[in-house]
């Protein structure tokens, strides 16, 4: 074919369409069996995926990220500017932070504090149980 194909209805193939130029759909691709592209796939509506994406490389998100059911982030997650989370954080692991860690909230702690360096606290601290001191 070396010029426009135009498909008015439903159409299907039951061999392999090969594209070598650039296309276009103004409507819904439907795809039931496994895909391939070999190049970037650019969409600039609104997506939906009914199952699982799973991502091999590197992504960048240029823009926010709205989760809105429970999620599990396995493996690393880096986050360049600052991350909201509107419900309770549970990490199984530990938390480590290059900078300040600031809380504006009351804090619970379940289990112990241990701190590697000098502690400021800027108002009252109350301790319900023992409480021991040494001096280095």
């Amino acid at each position: 074919l070396r010029s426009t194909l135009d498909v008015l209805g439903a159409t299907s193939l039951s061999s392999t369409l090969e594209v070598t130029g650039a296309s276009s759909l103004k409507s819904t691709l439907d795809v039931s069996g496994a895909s391939s592209l070999a190049s970037t796939l650019d969409v600039t509506g609104a997506t939906m995926l009914k199952s699982t994406l799973s991502v091999a490389g590197t992504s960048d998100l240029g823009s926010s990220l709205t989760v809105r059911t429970t999620s599990w982030l396995v493996g690393e997650v880096d986050a360049r500017s600052n991350v909201r989370v509107q419900g309770d954080v549970d990490v199984q692991g530990d938390v480590r932070g290059a900078q300040t860690l600031t809380v504006t909230g009351a804090t619970s702690l379940k289990n112990v504090l241990s701190v590697d360096g000098a502690t400021s606290l800027k108002s009252s601290a109350t301790v319900d149980g023992a409480t021991w001191v040494k001096d280095a």
